[in-house]
């Protein structure tokens, strides 16, 4: 993780000493590019449900399993992460596409611990979000956005045992949901090298079982006219009142971005 920040950091100061002179600061640049990309590091927080996860059938049955794990926990789980927002901008329409996925392996992450050794689940989760839009304010340095397109959540979990009497056990379970959702955005641009952005969005609305909301307020920095850094807080909330969902809860924590624009 420190070799991730430094990297990051590193890019930052390298990119802006590179541009200082690089970017015309007489105009609000979000009307000088038209496509942005860029990975991020999501310092992330889980505060969840995990539903019937996959248990030997002989074991006392259990609902679900409650989850509530920090960043400094998540990190040492985490076994693979791939996180990207790509933006389309042309004068006042606008194309998101953000994608995040990661697995996180472990030990023991449920109360059967008590009940079993070797316990050992995986949990990959990818959850994106594809929106169209158009800009209904466009002022210099204020603009409000209406977003609208589908919210797609993939889970699956499965689960490796070791009980007691030596039964050994291997189940795997996977969902995936599809909705349709309506977004918004906020931005500022108090000086053409910063960008100050809130969005929501929120969803569904074919099923009244089911609730997604997300939350992201971040401040880009315009490093020059090719590069540029974001920093920012993300929450994420899922529920599904539905016996064939796993997840149900919120990811939260603050991010960093190095991003490309073109």
């Amino acid at each position: 993780m420190h070799r991730i920040l430094f990297l990051l950091l590193s890019l930052t100061i390298t990119f802006s000493l590179l541009g200082q002179d690089g970017l015309k600061t007489k105009e609000a640049t979000l009307d000088n590019w038209n496509f942005r990309i860029g990975p991020y590091f999501w310092f992330l927080g889980i505060n969840a449900t995990l539903q019937n996860p996959p248990v030997p059938t002989t074991l006392p049955e259990e609902s679900d399993f409650n989850l509530s794990i920090p960043f400094s926990e998540v990190k040492n789980s985490l076994k693979f992460a791939f996180l990207i927002n790509t933006e389309y901008n042309n004068n006042r329409w606008i194309g998101r596409i953000n994608v995040t996925s990661f697995i996180l392996e472990g030990d023991a992450i449920t109360p059967r611990e008590l009940v079993l050794d070797d316990i050992n689940y995986r949990l990959a989760v990818l959850f994106s979000e594809v929106l169209a839009g158009y800009e209904i304010v466009s002022k210099p340095k204020f603009k409000v956005q209406g977003l609208g397109g589908i919210k797609m959540f993939y889970t699956d979990i499965s689960g490796k045992v070791s009980a007691a009497n030596n039964y050994d056990f291997n189940g795997e379970r996977n969902v995936t949901w599809i909705e349709p959702i309506l977004a918004a955005r906020v931005i500022y641009i108090p000086h053409p090298r910063v960008e100050l952005m809130a969005y929501i969005d929120y969803g569904p609305f074919r099923s009244n079982r089911s609730l997604t909301n997300q939350t992201v307020i971040n401040l880009n920095y315009i490093i020059n006219n090719w590069f540029y850094s974001s920093a920012g807080y993300k929450y994420w909330l899922f529920k599904e009142n539905n016996e064939k969902s796993i997840f149900n809860g919120e990811l939260y924590g603050p991010y960093l971005r190095i991003g490309v624009q073109f």
